[in-house]
């Protein structure tokens, strides 16, 4: 089997792994990129050539990073199945109509002052018809794809996702992460890895800490102190643990009760059925004080995009970074060259729509959430099953991968690589 690493490789987004079989190709992953603008073009028309050349589309999870340019795909003409767990398909509609929207609306702002085309990468429309290509999969229900054999299993982390085992001509390759942690207070652990020939795994996220609630407390008490609200740019799959973190926050007087603007789509509502089906202990919450719009008061802001590169928080941050009051806390680890990666390293002002933005406001990083899988457990659930010929790390900072493959050749004994952007190898 030949794999080609489309996206994924030097960077954490725009997982797009191809493998061709003897008799079909397979496209695991079908992500936007995120980033500097040479990546950022990336998501715009025309795509590569190769990626039409698919069969079929296998999603990880409905992550942007793992499936937002699957409507950008099929607007440019592909109609092939596209293979994805329940949860997943379940989150995607979310996800992806999400996108869609604000793209547009970032489009409408940005007047060609931004990097890409003007035009949106997708609309409305493209995400309708490419649901409508979507087929969900049941975890370890294998699936025969002419000639090809794939399987589903839990990979944890977030809802849905899933490592993806191909299987063809007597050879097989796992396309795996990021890992979720085995004590994730909603998911089940990742099922074990199969044998297989070749691994392609996502570096682990390195969690920020048992500290992270108690930062982003005192990070909004220091804004309530100077009068200030606190802008947090969320993800769609990110924004109900942080509504449950904050409940909790003013449930335990931790922090104050205040009004709470979630300008974001939000997958509350999947995630307390997967709660009720997977584990009773699990809770959703929401807070008591959620309002539906800014006023003058001081207010937690939650809005889309988490990277702040697109999105409804453009313009809270636009209106608030120049404000020494305002707190801005970054709930993840930003994907380096995008502009929440600018705040952490202290940008001193940010273009947004065209215009620079002198960054006045405080901004605190808390670190990957502790959902994820560390490097101790990343290695344990990989080193578990019988070698394999080659890993190859990828979706992770170029320094960060490079240390998980030595790990995996210290502890292990592994051929262990950090494929190159682009880069095609025999499997």
């Amino acid at each position: 089997m030949r794999l080609t690493f489309a996206g994924g490789a030097a960077g954490t987004t725009g997982a797009r792994y191809l493998l061709e079989t003897p008799d079909a190709k397979v496209l695991v992953g079908c992500g936007l990129f995120a980033g500097p603008e040479a990546r950022w073009r990336r998501n715009f028309s025309p795509g590569p050539a190769e990626l039409h050349e698919a069969d079929a589309v296998v999603l990880p999870s409905a992550g942007l990073g793992h499936a937002g340019f699957l409507p950008q795909l099929v607007a440019e003409g592909w109609h092939g199945p596209v293979f994805a767990t329940p949860g997943t398909a379940a989150l995607l509609p979310i996800v992806l109509s999400d996108a869609a929207q604000q793209f547009e609306e970032d489009a409408d702002a940005n007047q060609g002052c931004e990097p890409g085309p003007a035009a949106p990468p997708f609309r409305a429309e493209d995400v309708a018809r490419a649901l409508a290509l979507v087929r969900p999969v049941e975890f370890g229900s294998p699936r025969r794809l002419a000639g090809a054999e794939f399987e589903l299993g839990r990979a944890g982390g977030r809802l849905g996702a899933a490592w993806t085992a191909v299987r063809a001509g007597g050879r097989s390759v796992v396309f795996a992460g990021p890992l979720g942690a085995a004590d994730h207070a909603l998911l089940r652990a990742p099922d074990p890895r199969p044998s297989c020939d070749a691994l392609v795994l996502a570096t682990p996220r390195s969690p920020g800490g048992d500290h992270r609630a108690g930062r982003f407390a005192a990070a909004v008490h220091r804004a309530v102190r100077r009068g200030g609200s606190v802008v947090v740019p969320v993800s769609v799959l990110g924004a109900t643990e942080l509504l449950t973190l904050l409940h909790d926050l003013v449930a335990t007087r931790e922090i104050p009760p205040l009004p709470v603007v979630v300008d974001a789509e939000t997958a509350t509502g999947v995630h307390e059925r997967a709660a009720a089906e997977l584990c009773r202990d699990a809770r959703v919450a929401v807070p008591e004080t959620l309002v539906s719009r800014v006023s003058d008061e001081p207010s937690i802001i939650l809005a889309g995009f988490a990277t702040a590169d697109a999105g409804r928080v453009l313009r809270h941050l636009a209106a608030l970074l120049p404000d020494p009051r305002t707190g801005v806390v970054l709930p993840g680890a930003p994907e380096p060259g995008t502009r929440a990666a600018q705040l952490a390293d202290g940008a001193r002002h940010l273009k947004i729509h065209g215009r620079y933005v002198p960054v006045r406001a405080e901004v605190t990083a808390l670190g990957a959430p502790g959902g994820f899988a560390a490097t101790a457990e990343a290695l344990a659930w990989a080193s578990a099953a019988p070698p394999v010929e080659t890993a190859f790390v990828v979706e992770g900072r170029p320094d960060a991968a490079h240390a998980f493959a030595k790990e995996l050749h210290a502890e292990a004994g592994w051929c262990a690589v950090v494929p190159e952007d682009g880069e095609r190898v025999l499997c």
